[in-house]
């Protein structure tokens, strides 16, 4: 077979298995790689070894080149031949919108060398190569610095990032030089200095005992607050871009404070004072807060355990009943349509029940003879508790004692002056409870009552500093001075019926149903019961009307009024009492239609209308 024969058969054959079983021989026939080189061999006879080539290496073979398998001999001219590949990047260099930022982007130009691999002697070699991957950077440093000057980047170059690019020859995005942003300011706002919500549910700590029927603070504002600040807004500061230019900030919005019902604008426009009690509100709209205040705070249902006892400055509407052992207290008015049954209701203003009250305690306003009562006594306790604290302090230092030590004794010292030369202070003490129990106290009122008369009565032996007595000075000269400035109220209250309760008003006392039973009234001006009076006690400083006063059992039933009062009673009943002044009368015989009231010589008359 010839030369080109064997060719034309080859080229014929796609299977190189096939051409090694026709070729198949048993003498030494190959063909190898050495560097770079194609070395063959084989017998004179044949057959010759195969070289198949690939894409990377260019096959001559006798000044042709093969794609396909091609026999090679050894009297064959042969040569091999690669080239390097080039793939050429790109780059751009861009300013970011907000022009805060120029951003180089680098697709690195690739050059690819490739060389023939040796390969070891082999009857059918297939021609192989390694490469080597070169990246380089597609620009030059004066090429960088040229598009930058173009672009008219002048602020805020990264040179080290402009390096870095160039060595590094890696794909991606680098942002080669920044701006500075600019600052933007305080838009103007409403510092509101009271909760939003109507109510704030009260939490208890973990080492305290939960009282469900503190469970909410009604939120309420006396006239005189300041209810909201207005924060006018801050200018920013300008900033500049990569090409030079100032940014300037974005103008701050402003706010505008307003002042609705029950509050007022100041003259500078940045307060907003509450003018009278009652619940802070707030609206906003656009650009505009406005501030109000809702003078009544209105309970839809039972004040229970569910909405937990109510404390508000406004006015109070409740829609249902008030329920055992809870508490309603206002400084201004309380109306409730319901009952009041085993519980309390306190106001400054004027209490209105239109169901029963059951064994509970009413107060209305701030009773002017309370006030004139316990101020003295404050102010003898005050003065007194300082001037002792002063004389135990002398006695111990007589007898070298030093009161560092925190846990010094002073009760002995404390009761011997009591008993010497201060019991004057105990009387005080004494007063002091007897109001406490006759008219209606706050919290932070009775606590003070109770420690003063455990230190000084009950207790002096366990006082055990100083610090203790100087603390009840402050609390004493706390509670005068705010009980001196603090206005007079009148308040009345209405009611449907009373029963085994205690009720105390600075003004009228009326009840509009069946009346009063087993109960202590006591009003600073006029009483009027359209219905009975069974037991207890009516005490008034005006006028008393009362439809039928006692019991045909004989219970006894007491009106108190002062010298200038008229009682009216509708009828009466065998041992009720009727005291104007230092006269009274008790009645022995049933009466009706009887009028009570004292003449010019001070003598209790009494007419049959």
């Amino acid at each position: 077979m010839t030369y080109e024969n064997i060719s034309l058969a080859v080229d014929s054959f796609q299977d190189t298995e096939w051409m090694f079983f026709l070729y198949k021989d048993k003498t030494g026939t190959y063909a190898c790689v050495k560097q770079g080189r194609l070395e063959v061999c084989h017998s004179e006879e044949g057959p010759y070894p195969m070289v198949i080539p690939c894409t990377e290496v260019k096959l001559v073979v006798n000044g042709r080149q093969y794609t396909k398998p091609v026999p090679v001999s050894m009297e064959d001219d042969v040569s091999l031949h690669t080239s390097d590949e080039i793939q050429k990047g790109h780059w751009s260099l861009t300013v970011s919108e907000d022009g805060l930022e120029a951003i180089l982007k680098i697709k690195p130009t690739l050059i690819i060398h490739r060389k023939i691999r040796d390969l070891p002697p082999n009857r059918i070699l297939k021609l192989e190569v390694e490469e080597e991957k070169e990246y380089k950077a597609p620009f030059t440093l004066d090429e960088l610095i040229q598009e930058l000057s173009l672009k008219g980047i002048t602020y805020g170059i990264d040179w080290g990032k402009c390096s870095e690019a160039i060595t590094s020859c890696k794909k991606g995005k680098i942002v080669i030089a920044r701006g500075e942003p600019a600052k933007p300011g305080k838009e103007g706002h409403v510092e509101l200095l009271f909760a939003s919500k109507p109510k704030i549910p009260i939490k208890a700590e973990e080492d305290e005992t939960v009282d469900f029927r503190q469970r909410y603070v009604y939120n309420s504002v006396e006239a005189g607050e300041i209810l909201a600040i207005k924060h006018p807004p801050e200018i920013g500061t300008s900033g500049i871009s990569v090409t030079g230019e100032i940014i300037i900030p974005p103008t701050p919005r402003d706010v505008v404070l307003a002042a609705g019902d029950g509050a007022i604008l100041t003259k500078d426009g940045k307060r907003v004072v509450a003018t009278r009690p009652g619940r802070p509100t707030v609206a906003r709209r656009h650009n505009m807060v406005k501030v109000s205040v809702v003078n009544e705070l209105v309970h839809n249902g039972d004040v229970d355990l569910s909405s937990g006892n109510i404390v508000y400055k406004g006015d109070i509407l409740i829609s249902g009943n008030v329920t055992e052992n809870m508490s309603v207290e206002s400084n201004q008015n309380i109306m409730i349509k319901g009952l009041v049954c085993a519980a309390k209701v306190q106001a400054l203003g004027s209490v209105f029940v239109q169901g029963n009250i059951l064994s509970s305690t009413i107060t209305a306003g701030k009773t002017t003879d309370f006030q004139k009562k316990l101020l003295p006594a404050l102010h003898i306790l005050a003065e007194g508790l300082q001037e002792m604290a002063v004389s135990i302090q002398h006695l111990q230092e007589e007898r070298n004692l030093t009161m560092r030590d925190d846990k010094e004794d002073i009760g002995p010292l404390l009761k011997f002056l009591l008993e010497k030369k201060y019991s004057y202070l105990i009387d005080a003490v004494k007063v002091l409870r007897q109001e406490a129990m006759l008219h209606e106290m706050c919290a932070e009122e009775i606590e003070f009552i109770n420690n003063i008369k455990r230190a000084l009565v009950e207790c002096p032996l366990t006082v055990n500093n100083l610090s203790e007595l100087l603390q009840l000075v402050q609390e004493a000269s706390a509670l005068e001075q705010a009980l001196t400035y603090q206005p007079n109220t009148e308040g009345n209250i209405v009611a449907l019926s009373i029963q085994n309760s205690k009720v105390i008003a600075t003004g009228d006392i009326e009840v509009v149903g069946s009346g009063c039973y087993i109960s202590q009234i006591q009003a600073g001006k006029n009483v009027n019961i359209s219905g009975v009076v069974r037991g207890g006690t009516i005490r008034a400083c005006g006028d008393v009307y009362i439809g039928e006063l006692g019991s045909k059992g004989g219970a006894v039933a007491t009106v108190v009024a002062n010298p200038t009062s008229v009682v009216t009673i509708g009828r009466a009943f065998v041992n009720s009492v009727v005291r104007l002044g230092g006269r009274s009368y008790r009645f022995d015989r049933e009466e009706q239609n009887i009028r009570f009231r004292m003449d010019k010589e001070g003598k209790l008359i009494f007419v049959n209308l």
